[in-house]
């Protein structure tokens, strides 16, 4: 796999006292609203964005759920035919929308409550193929604020096709369909800031609907995530976390407690509304079941909470003046070429900046935090994998003009070259 690394699970023994108190917690704080998934946030507070939603939302169409049904269908069975005329009621739903549908409610899927977030963004659907399907550029950069890593693992026919997707709009005709396994690492939740491992089955479907183009992102979560682990948000909108390697959450004395995401799901369909303008809408089905024993103690508004705030992270990238795809395909490409030797440099003098930068964040004052940063020591919890993701990142946030705790537009990694074979629109 590409990539890929694992965190062990551990499930304490509930014995004697400690038994007694998990048996507490589980009644009192049973109908509380819990962290267990990317971007949780407190109901009475609306979260991290601010935005409550109804108590009484409206159920989505059934012909709008006959179609996502066939999605996941042909999600799983790679031998089920795709029949577009199956998923039209849904298509025209989400091309023709124009309020905010945060009022409506999907039915329940995998165990868990859905929602339904819609996205103005103003680039076309051949930029957002290039950004968010290019074998370049890992997804995490896209949506930096709920995502930390991601990666595709080998064997996917994402990566072993060689036409990309954003060539195959100029002439398509007959829906076209690629699938493929990823992996991802979430930023820290806004309820508990906990972080956790997943894979995911992905299907991306490209075709044409009322004359227009539709790029279709259906994934599921096949196995529940590995242990959650302690992080905190530092600042979300300069997409700055901490990430403890610790087991547990950043949540008083339930900080504990074992969490896992046991099962998630979407459902994203991108349209191209006007290409010379450009204008584009993404509209987002999300589901998701996580807590702890078995229990799934997540709500609709932590679903959207963090939605939102991917939606925020993305429309930054994609819509920024100062970045191209394949300027940061480039980017990426020199990130993944960089000498183990030159990571590990880039990597402590982050630690350092880190420190410096952080040190007296209330967030971290805690003593098993405060160790894990005291003189340069985050780079030991930074694996291989992470340690990529902090580099591509920061030349990310150097690229787009943001604050950052490197300057990669001085180092090596500023000197690629331009990207081959890769023409950007308009050139």
């Amino acid at each position: 796999m590409i990539n890929i690394f694992r965190f062990s699970e551990s499930v304490p023994a509930l014995v004697s006292g400690r038994a007694a108190l998990c048996l507490f917690l589980v009644l009192a704080l049973a109908a509380a609203p819990f962290a267990a998934a990317p971007a949780l946030a407190d109901d009475e507070e609306g979260g991290i964005m601010g935005v409550k939603l109804s108590v009484n939302p409206d159920p989505l169409d059934q012909a709008v759920e006959t179609g996502i049904d066939h999605l996941f269908e042909v999600l799983r069975d790679p031998a089920a035919p795709f029949d577009q005329g199956k998923i039209t009621a849904m298509l025209d739903f989400v091309t023709s929308m124009q309020d905010d549908p945060k009022d409506i409610e999907p039915a329940r899927r995998f165990g868990g409550q859905g929602v339904c977030l819609r996205k103005e963004v103003d680039t076309s659907l051949d930029t957002i193929l290039r950004y968010f399907y290019n074998p370049d550029i890992p997804n995490f950069l896209l949506c930096p604020a709920v995502l930390r890593l991601s990666g595709w693992h080998e064997g996917s026919e994402f990566l072993t096709r060689e036409r990309k997707l954003w060539d195959e709009l100029p002439t398509l005709g007959e829906p076209v369909l690629v699938r493929g396994r990823e992996f991802e690492v979430n930023t820290p939740d806004s309820f508990a800031e906990a972080y956790y491992r997943y894979d995911l089955d992905r299907l991306i479907i490209l075709l044409r609907h009322q004359g227009m183009n539709v790029a279709i992102s259906i994934s599921e979560q096949p196995d529940k995530s590995d242990v959650g682990r302690k992080g905190a948000i530092l600042d979300d909108q300069q997409w700055d976390y901490f990430y403890s390697d610790i087991e547990g959450l950043n949540k008083g004395m339930i900080g504990w407690m074992d969490t896992f995401m046991y099962n998630s799901g979407s459902v994203q369909i991108f349209t191209e509304h006007d290409a010379a303008a450009p204008r584009s809408s993404v509209f987002l089905f999300k589901w998701l079941k996580a807590g702890w024993a078995g229990m799934n103690v997540v709500k609709r508004s932590h679903i959207y909470d963090g939605s939102l705030r991917y939606a925020r992270s993305f429309s930054k990238v994609l819509e920024s003046k100062a970045l191209t795809p394949g300027e940061v395909a480039a980017g990426m490409r020199a990130v993944a070429a960089l000498p183990k030797a030159e990571v590990d440099a880039q990597i402590a003098e982050y630690a350092r900046n880190f420190e410096i930068r952080f040190a007296d964040n209330p967030k971290l004052k805690k003593r098993e935090y405060a160790r894990v940063i005291a003189d340069g020591a985050y780079a030991e919890v930074l694996d291989a994998d992470a340690r990529r993701s902090v580099l591509a990142l920061q030349k990310l946030k150097c690229m787009i003009g943001m604050d950052a705790l490197l300057d990669m537009c001085a180092s090596p990694v500023a000197a690629v070259a331009a990207p081959e074979a890769e023409t950007e629109p308009g050139s």
